[in-house]
């Protein structure tokens, strides 16, 4: 029997936010700001490590107080694979580890839970958050693919290295369509 592989989980939250007009991981939904539906979906405690990468100093320190570890992201402004690569430097001693968005707040801890265990059943793919066969986030890469994370460069992120493996992928489903939706702009809500 094999040993249950280790997961780190990187919460991405650098976003400018240029859409919504604002930090939109500060603004409440449903009477809890954005960031800590997050931490609450995504409870540190699931993982073998937990970090947050943001530009934010509000952020960071919500993140710490949460039980994550904090790293603050001066290139945000380089695009989303900047938050792809510090976020994984901190996590690549790992088996695998997932990468999250903060801006999908009917995101469940079930779904989470799900999308650990297909890992563990399936340590050398990719396993991705989806609804009726459509790919959303978050995903779980194993170790293998880290060095293609780390060569990200620009505003791409994880989905090109999913792009570049699609028979590496395994789809789990969400509870709830909901689970997938973001919020860009205050009319998403």
């Amino acid at each position: 029997m094999r040993a249950a592989a280790t997961v780190g989980a990187v919460l991405m939250a650098s976003g400018a936010g240029s859409r919504f007009g604002s930090n939109k991981l500060l603004h409440p939904v449903e009477g809890r700001p954005l960031i800590q539906r997050a931490f609450a979906a995504l409870p540190a405690a699931l993982f073998d490590r937990a970090v947050v990468v943001s530009r934010y100093p509000e952020i960071l320190s919500l993140a710490a107080q949460a039980g994550y570890h904090a790293f603050e992201n001066p290139f945000a402004d380089l695009g989303q694979s900047r938050s792809v690569t510090l976020g994984l430097a901190a996590v690549e001693d790992l088996d695998g580890a997932l990468f999250a968005v903060c801006d999908q707040p009917w995101l469940t801890t079930e779904s989470i839970k799900r999308l650990l265990n297909s890992f563990q059943e399936s340590p050398d793919c990719i396993c991705a958050l989806s609804w009726g066969g459509k790919r959303g986030n978050p995903a779980l890469f194993p170790r293998e693919f880290y060095p293609e994370l780390f060569a990200l460069t620009g505003d791409a992120g994880g989905g090109a290295v999913i792009r570049a493996h699609p028979d590496r992928l395994v789809l789990v489903e969400a509870a709830d369509p909901q689970e997938l939706r973001d919020v860009d702009t205050l009319n998403d809500l």
